[in-house]
């Protein structure tokens, strides 16, 4: 097993990769009582049309089969996953994202026995025609939660407005036409491509012993067997325009909601010779110190009651492209719209107001290894985003400096928008 120093810090990270495939990443922090189990597929939403290195031709699957499948995971021959761990005083939940299905165990005992059940349900399918059809039903009153809730409907259509051909675009639920043509097929394709050890990975985080827990993993793992396929997911072509540029939609609410969303190509930062991690942290402090709750921005809107609760900051990275969303909720949103552009047209950021975020930046890293969920979805984040772990963040942010800062500022002006405000309904 790897010891991995974690750069500027009195942590490490365990690393081991079994010969079935299956990668483990642990951080212990025995200060803490509790422990976070998170056991990962690279299958979301997104991941529609696929083929294996031996197929002719891809398959296309409905979208919001990875939600589905996610759900369907649960059922066991003998009872349901739930059973078991709430026997044992465990937490134990799974979200599906647009390129991730996580099934995660929260608990402070029994830690064998969660860690191997854990194993053994996501590893161990259990699908019938029955399951999969009392399934529908459950998924289809979920979607229609969705369809009134305001706070979703922003996320969800300002992401149908921004992309076009991306399946980011559609829920990752799906709809309920999508969910209506999901078979026992398709459920089968997926599982037995993406469930499989080359394409997942374990985090593990809080008061645990790594060399027991890989110990434990290799046990239970050594006697399975796995249909390792290499994976080949249909690239999606996505053009630099937005699918649309303005949407007002009238909803159930006492005030506007507005999003403003930014599309930048990746590419326009390819001169600069920086890796995707080091461009997400620039852009991340730029738009903290733009709009961030210690904002002159934000203090200005606040202060003139323009807006009621802050500016919510979203960063989105896709193959080519960044996201960057401002949310908030506003009884005027032609000025906050204006004072937005204004902001990002004549960004002027100083030596000294970088050098303070990066000390707030620098703090908060320290700060997170205390909170073990954090730190081991900042794991899964690094190997989604950049397909490995990031262990030197502390030097990062060391070499972060106002040339290339203003660099970077240059490529935020006059760039593809796209605007959603959620209108109270009118009497």
């Amino acid at each position: 097993m790897e010891k991995i120093k974690i750069e500027k810090t009195k942590e490490y990270l365990f690393y081991e990769k079994l010969n079935n495939g299956l990668e483990i990443y642990i951080v212990p922090n025995t200060n803490q009582k509790n422990y976070y189990i998170t056991y990962n597929t690279r299958f979301g939403s997104c991941n529609t049309v696929f083929k294996t290195a031996n197929d002719k031709t891809y398959k296309k699957v409905p979208n919001g089969i990875a939600h589905y499948l996610e759900h369907l995971m649960f059922n066991m021959e003998n009872g349901s996953a739930f059973d078991f761990f709430s026997k044992l005083g465990a937490s134990v939940n799974a979200f599906t994202t647009y390129n991730l299905t996580c099934y995660e165990v929260y608990s402070s005992t029994y830690f064998k026995e969660n860690l191997n059940y854990l194993l053994d349900y996501v590893g161990t399918p259990y699908f019938t025609t029955e399951l999969i059809n009392n399934e529908r039903g459950i998924i289809t009153e979920e979607i229609k939660m969705y369809d009134n809730n305001p706070n979703t409907e922003l996320t969800y259509s300002a992401y149908k407005n921004i992309f076009v051909n991306d399946n980011r675009k559609n829920l990752i639920s799906g709809t309920i036409e999508d969910i209506k043509k999901i078979t026992k097929e398709n459920i089968l394709d997926c599982y037995n491509t993406f469930y499989n050890p080359n394409n997942m990975f374990i985090v593990i985080t809080g008061n645990v012993n790594p060399y027991e827990a890989v110990a434990i993993i290799e046990e239970n793992q050594k006697n399975k067997k796995f249909n390792n396929v290499d994976i080949i997911n249909k690239e999606i072509i996505e053009p630099k325009t937005v699918n649309n540029n303005y949407q007002e939609i009238e909803m159930n609410v006492n005030t506007n909601k507005i999003n403003i969303s930014y599309k930048i190509p990746i590419k326009n930062f390819k001169k600069l010779n920086i890796s995707n991690h080091i461009l997400n942290t620039y852009i991340s402090i730029i738009y903290n110190i733009l709009f961030g709750p210690t904002s002159d921005i934000q203090d200005k809107l606040i202060s003139s009651k323009v807006i009621q609760n802050g500016i919510n900051i979203n960063k989105t990275f896709t193959k080519d492209y960044i996201i960057l969303s401002l949310t908030t909720e506003t009884d005027y949103t032609d000025t906050f719209i204006r004072l937005v552009k204004e902001t990002l047209n004549k960004i002027n950021i100083s030596e000294t107001d970088l050098t303070r975020k990066l000390k707030v930046y620098k703090s908060n890293y320290i700060l997170h290894f205390d909170d073990i969920e954090l730190v081991n979805n900042n794991i899964q984040d690094n190997l989604i985003l950049y397909n490995k772990f990031i262990n030197n963040y502390m030097e990062l942010y060391d070499s972060i400096n106002i040339e290339t800062l203003n660099e970077i500022t240059k490529q935020l002006k006059n760039i593809t928008e796209s605007i959603l405000i959620i209108k109270p309904k009118k009497n």
